[in-house]
This record gives C-alpha cells, structure tokens and sequence, in this order.
C-alpha cells in the first residue's frame, strides 16, 4: 500500500474537541495546533507529510506506542499510513484486510479523535492527488498539457531574448488504439526522452515534446527509441517539429507549424 493516488472528493472535519476527547485527559497538542494542521491539509503546503505529521500529534496526545490509519479512496482503493513512516507489517496488513482502519497501541484513543485523523488522511489524500492532477497526465504520468506550456512560454522568451535554440515536436501513432495502448505508449515515450525534454500528451495517441538544442538527428534519434520502447514499426510514427528562434519564437506559431506539418497542410 502507498501513499498514493487521489480521490474526486474532499471530506469535511469538525475542528472543535468532542466529549470524547476531553474525558481522555486533554492534554498537548491543543486545539490550535489541530486547526492549524486542518489549515495546513487543506492547503496542501506539506503534501503527505501532513499525514505523518497528524499521526504524531495523536501519538503524543494518547501516549501511544505504534499507529496505523487505513482509508478507503475512490481512486487509490485501501491507503494505509504508520506512525514515523513504518512499515506496515502482517498483522497490521492482516487486520486491515479484515476491516481495521483505526490500529493503536495502546487502544486508547477515542472515537472522535479517530474521526478527526482519519479526515485528516483523507483530505490531505484528495488534495494531494488533486494537485498531482495538474502535473501530470493521469492516463500515462507524462507532464500535464499545462506544465509543459509553461514551460514552451520560458524557452520561447529565452530564445527571443538570447536566441536559445529549441524544438517543439509533435509525433502521433498512427493505428487505431485503445485505452490500454495510450498508456504503454505514453510510458514509452517518457522513456524515449532524455535528461532535460520535457514530453506530453495532447490527445489520444498524439504526443508533443520540447527538445533543447534539438537537431535533426536528435529527433530521429527520439524516434527510434520511442519505436523501440513501445514495439511499434517505425512506419506508425508520423512526426513533424518547428524550432526556435529560425521558425519563430512565438509559443503558438510554433505550435501551429508543427502541427500543420504533421498533417501535411
């Protein structure tokens, strides 16, 4: 189990101390520090850091020994998390198979301050998988479209200021594919890249990638790595660039030339 995946819904935590928790004692960390860390979750400044961070607090609040908290995402199924980043072991495993999602040691941490954790988990599970939805492709884990924009409109102004040679590549399989095939291929162009390209997917199986210094050769070289990545005959490939600064520096013109190449305008 990871810490992993993201959920298309966020879930509402009370922040106020219930009886529960005020008959364990009280005690450090107050309220303030749970609102804090609620502020902090819903932020998503710590990611899942967050998680291990509410762990702690609960560790220390309740004296507790060992924690493990299990939750059920809509997209990553069962997620499990223990206390300083532990391992979760087979009796842990075992029990959360069998339907435990709160594991103490002592069990002595009350019902609502379990609720609370565990809207902590969730919460910060969803919005860190929300935010990781912005950076990458869901479909192949490649770069998001909006990502790799930002940074064409970097190099475009850095070879408009300093002619900065770049290469904006479109390249698209062309059989008929299905879902499962977008996926390998997209891992398979991921791989084709090199240390400082920057790759996406446009759509279905037609992928864009920004190269610098990129000539010629290089591209040819992309290619038959991709082709050999994805164990596709060179003659599915079709591809077709446009470079800065000699085309233009304009992000959308050189958008526009390669795309036309590539569809033979």
């Amino acid at each position: 189990m990871t810490d992993a995946a993201a959920p298309h819904w966020a879930t509402t935590v009370e922040t106020h101390e219930t009886e529960d928790d005020a008959a364990s004692g009280g005690g450090p960390p107050g309220p303030d520090r749970w609102i804090e860390l609620l502020h902090e979750t819903a932020g998503g400044s710590l990611g899942i850091d967050v998680i291990y961070d509410a762990l702690a607090l609960v560790a220390e609040r309740f004296g507790l020994e060992d924690l493990t908290v299990a939750v059920t995402n809509d997209g990553a199924g069962v997620q499990a998390f223990r206390l300083h980043r532990r391992p979760i072991g087979p009796s842990e495993l075992e029990r959360i198979t069998d339907g435990s999602t709160f594991i103490a040691t002592p069990d002595s941490v009350p019902a609502g301050a379990q609720r609370l954790v565990t809207g902590i988990i969730e919460v910060a599970l969803a919005t860190q998988l929300a935010q990781r939805r912005l950076i990458r492709d869901p479909l192949t884990g490649l770069l998001s479209r909006q990502v790799l924009n930002e940074a064409l409109r970097a190099a475009a102004a850095q070879s408009s200021r300093y002619g900065w040679t770049f290469t904006l590549m479109v390249l698209r399989i062309g059989a008929a594919v299905t879902e499962r095939d977008i996926r390998s291929l997209g891992h398979a162009f991921g791989r084709a890249l090199r240390s400082g390209d920057t790759g996406t997917r446009l759509h279905r199986a037609t992928f864009l990638a920004l190269l610098p210094n990129a000539t010629a050769e290089s591209l040819h070289a992309l290619v038959q790595r991709f082709a050999e990545e994805s164990g596709r005959p060179l003659g599915e490939v079709r591809f077709a660039s446009a470079t800065a600064p000699n085309d233009s520096v304009d992000p959308a013109e050189l958008f526009r030339l390669a795309a036309s190449r590539l569809n033979g305008d």
